[in-house]
């Protein structure tokens, strides 16, 4: 018989679990009433401080009456000799730190780096509303909810203000604090947007950071607090906009590739001129009348997929036809035969049994998985995107209606198309 999470953690006759150093104290998992809490052991200096305790005590007011879910909350427990430890309120958390440590690809998640740092963002303007500064976005400061792994805060660095050393809070995690919190003392927004900017930097540690953040967390850094940004919402305006530019500038780029592109294929296939020597005294002939001429249906009466240029003979236009033929030839073969092993999973008999949710769902990466190939094999093949998609739907069509058969064939029943009605 299997044993739930809890049944495992009582197992253990109440042996600590996973204990991790935090700027206040120690992290860990503690049997209290025969179930664990999260509870965070003070260091023993802040614990022996009645400073401490009594800021502790005042920040404790304060942050239980937030409703932010962004918020921790706690109680704390005392025995005679003062303070020892803060019970974290019931929920499965940890911290950042250990989160990449036991599962680093979550920073690989599409958007997830993002959402945290707009959580992160959020939380901020909501405390520095109130002057209150938690001056230290260590990974091992920050929290996570198991599960959507969404950031949340337990203490703020600046409600102890009032220590006569604030080292003995973050001796060890002076990389995530701004400077000037240790040498003048001073906490202002500028010190949480130092503090921030550090916390992206070890995010993008093993891997390159985008424009976006590169730009902002250089100024975000700066060791004079006067050169960062004014505020939470001056640094969210950046991020927004330098991303803005970067989506605008990789729009550029691609359009430039194309036409550099089509330049090259352009000179590619035009005829390579030679010097003519010009001889007087041949006869010159009346020009020709286009009306006595007539017209030709094949080509003025068509549509040219490149621009059509006098200097090309109707060989090369014959040329450039058949490359164009042979092209749209080859992209339907592909296409044909890379969408009926995609049909090909929607498609029978034991998937259209299925749940019309299930189906539905189906369906629709069965589509995401179509259009990328089309646009894959288009590109390929050199093809512009409207006529490989009205190829592809023609292809599609005849695909779709014969694997309808083979179904139907197979259920023993006979569809027919309105062409045999």
């Amino acid at each position: 018989m299997s044993m739930n999470f809890e049944e495992m953690l009582n197992s253990q006759d109440g042996a600590a679990t996973h204990r991790e150093q935090l700027p206040f104290g120690v992290f860990y998992k503690k049997l209290i009433g025969r179930k664990y809490r999260n509870v965070l052991e003070l260091k023993p200096e802040l614990a022996d401080s009645m400073v401490f305790c009594e800021a502790l005590k005042n920040e404790q007011r304060i942050t239980s009456a937030m409703t932010n879910r962004q918020q921790l909350h706690y109680e704390l427990h005392e025995d005679s000799g003062g303070v020892y430890e803060l019970e974290i309120e019931q929920g499965s958390f940890q911290s950042f730190a250990q989160l990449i440590a036991n599962t680093p690809s979550v920073v690989a998640k599409p958007g997830y780096i993002d959402s945290v740092i707009k959580s992160l963002l959020d939380v901020m303007e909501l405390l520095h509303e109130q002057e209150i500064y938690h001056l230290c976005f260590a990974p091992q400061n920050i929290f996570v909810r198991k599960g959507d792994n969404s950031p949340v805060l337990l203490c703020h660095g600046s409600s102890f203000s009032k220590l006569n050393n604030l080292t003995v809070l973050f001796e060890d995690f002076k990389d995530f604090v701004a400077p000037e919190v240790f040498d003048e003392r001073e906490m202002s927004p500028q010190s949480d947007i130092y503090s921030l900017g550090k916390f992206i930097e070890w995010l993008y540690q093993h891997g390159d950071m985008p424009f976006e953040y590169s730009k902002v967390v250089a100024k975000a850094t700066r060791l004079d607090p006067s050169e960062r940004y004014d505020s939470v919402s001056a640094m969210r305006s950046a991020i927004t906009a330098k991303r803005n530019m970067r989506h605008s500038l990789m729009s550029v780029a691609a359009a430039v590739f194309v036409v550099v592109v089509c330049v090259a294929l352009y000179f590619d296939m035009m005829p390579e001129t030679s010097e003519v020597e010009f001889v007087e005294g041949v006869a010159t002939e009346e020009p020709e009348d286009p009306f006595e001429r007539g017209f030709d249906e094949t080509t003025e009466l068509g549509v040219w997929d490149v621009e059509p240029d006098d200097t090309l003979t109707p060989a090369e236009r014959k040329k450039i036809e058949d490359y164009n033929n042979k092209a749209e030839e080859i992209f339907r073969k592909q296409f044909a035969k890379k969408a009926d092993k995609i049909l090909s999973k929607v498609y029978n008999k034991e998937r259209m049994s299925e749940s019309e949710k299930n189906f539905m769902a189906s369906s629709s990466a069965m589509q995401g998985e179509l259009e990328k190939a089309m646009s894959d094999l288009a590109g390929q093949a050199g093809l512009p995107e409207d006529k490989a998609g009205r190829i592809a739907t023609e292809v599609l069509d005849q695909l779709t209606a014969q694997k309808q058969k083979e179904l139907d064939k197979k259920n023993g029943t006979i569809t027919t198309s309105p062409s045999e009605e």
